[in-house]
């Protein structure tokens, strides 16, 4: 079995992988980085691997709008989710210090989650996206410093707990080809409405009608015309099988293009 993830091995999504892949038994199943997120399912819609495994939400700065927006197109399914406590540090190569700093590298989320310590400590120096946290330690010189989980041989960190609050953590989701029915007590669906006044009520109203509770909802544009709109939405489901059948049978009577997105558990439960 091989499983691919975001980032490389010194990355927070190759430590979330490693942890799903221990929780669901998978383990010594082959794993390889991926550059993007769209990248990691892509190879899982191509069965060139078996799962990946992404981020999906952080809770500061929200949804991974990559993520989300490839599970709709690829039409795959979640199959786990882990959420994790993120501890940014600020590394740099051997010998360099704080005053040398002038740039900064890390993918833009985490760049945004130090942006207050950014500013108190590094107020001169210049941010620089990269695709994935890590990525930025291969860019290391004389200068520079990387926001990433951990060093590379040869570098250290300059300030552990980068990150403004000790809050911070996201939401990674292990992702497969097709899920199942019967595990897991969280659904994830997908769908469009018509532009018309409550046709989003009347979907969200089978939720209520059986007392399920909704645990996110989130609009992405149609990427047709301005003004149509994808909502995603989670909620919670303790039924069995033939029950969310039907329940998702009589959403997509009120919705349209309705996808079911997976019925998942979380890991370490």
């Amino acid at each position: 079995m091989k499983t691919v993830y975001f980032g490389d091995e010194y990355s927070h999504t190759y430590a979330a992988a490693l942890k799903i892949i221990e929780d669901t038994g998978l383990d010594g199943c082959e794993t390889e980085g991926c550059d993007t997120v769209f990248d990691a399912l892509e190879r899982v819609k191509l069965e060139k691997a078996d799962m990946c495994v992404v981020p999906i939400e952080n809770s500061f700065e929200g949804t991974v709008v990559a993520t989300v927006d490839a599970l709709a197109e690829f039409e795959l399914q979640i199959a786990s989710e882990l959420t994790v406590p993120i501890r940014q540090s600020l590394i740099a190569n051997c010998g360099v210090t704080l005053s040398d700093v002038k740039t900064v590298y890390s993918h833009p989320q985490a760049l945004a989650q130090c942006r207050g310590n950014l500013k108190k400590l590094l107020p001169r120096a210049s941010a620089q996206s990269v695709p994935y946290t890590s990525a930025g330690l291969a860019l290391l010189n004389g200068s520079s410093a990387a926001i990433a989980r951990a060093p590379k041989e040869g570098q250290t960190v300059l300030v552990e707990n980068f990150e403004d609050s000790s809050e911070n953590c996201t939401r990674f989701v292990a992702v497969r080809a097709c899920s199942q029915k019967e595990r897991g007590n969280k659904v994830s669906v997908q769908f469009s409405t018509e532009n018309k006044p409550g046709a989003l009520l009347k979907v969200l109203e089978e939720l209520n009608a059986r007392g399920l509770n909704m645990t996110k909802i989130e609009s992405r544009p149609a990427k047709k015309k301005m003004g149509q709109y994808v909502f995603f939405v989670d909620f919670m489901f303790f039924g069995k099988a033939n029950e969310l059948e039907r329940l998702i049978k009589t959403l997509a009577t009120q919705a349209e293009d309705l996808r079911f997105l997976g019925r998942y558990f979380k890991c370490g439960e």
